[in-house]
């Protein structure tokens, strides 16, 4: 050995006694050679990887913490039974299913982004018989983003829907105008609902 830097380890396996001086005949005692700063590499990897495991619990633990804190917005709204739309008038949608955030007021059929991000929105119409052409328009504060189009003869009558995504800064609205015709709203045809996808980082 080299001076008290090594250290023997004995490790028993079965062995035949030998006398002093003689060599060990069959399986016998195995002897190994480590140096206490092979013992201190160990040591410190295992301390390393300690530290490893704490950070990623604790990483874990954090991606938890912000799951419940996710902003959920979702909406879903209808325009009540014989409150049919007027031409050139923003739809309200006073009969709200779900209002997850409370982002859409059924008083003024505002959507108000509480957040910038990235929205998806569907709508649908369907026009009254007696009208032959009916429009009605998603707007983004004053500004038309999507439409629904209606032409039909006198005496026929489609459902129709769309569903629009779009990129809104905090406070935007979001609402929808019956731009011309007419709209029935009986059991529940006409239908506004809106979710959040993505929240935009500063």
């Amino acid at each position: 050995m080299e001076g008290v830097r090594k250290v023997m380890w004995l490790f028993l396996v079965p062995c035949h006694v030998f006398s002093r001086g003689a060599a060990p005949s069959g399986n016998c005692t195995g002897l190994s050679e480590i140096t206490f700063q092979d013992i201190k590499d160990s040591i410190n990897k295992m301390d390393q990887l300690n530290v490893l495991f704490e950070k990623i619990a604790d990483l874990e633990e954090q991606v938890t913490t912000l799951k419940k804190y996710v902003p959920k917005i979702i909406f879903h709204a209808k325009v009540s039974d014989g409150k049919n739309p007027v031409a050139q008038k923003r739809v309200v949608y006073d009969l709200v299913t779900i209002n997850k955030g409370s982002a859409y007021n059924p008083m003024t059929g505002f959507f108000t982004a509480p957040f910038s991000g990235v929205y998806q929105f569907t709508y649908s119409l369907l026009a009254q018989m007696t009208a032959e052409r009916t429009a009605v328009y998603l707007m983004r504060n004053e500004e038309n983003q999507s439409y629904l189009h209606s032409i039909l003869k006198s005496g026929q009558a489609q459902s129709t829907s769309t569903s629009t995504i779009l990129s809104l800064n905090k406070d935007d609205q979001v609402w929808l105008r019956l731009g011309t015709g007419s709209a029935w709203s009986g059991l529940g045809a006409l239908n506004f609902q809106g979710l959040l996808l993505e929240v935009e980082e500063d």
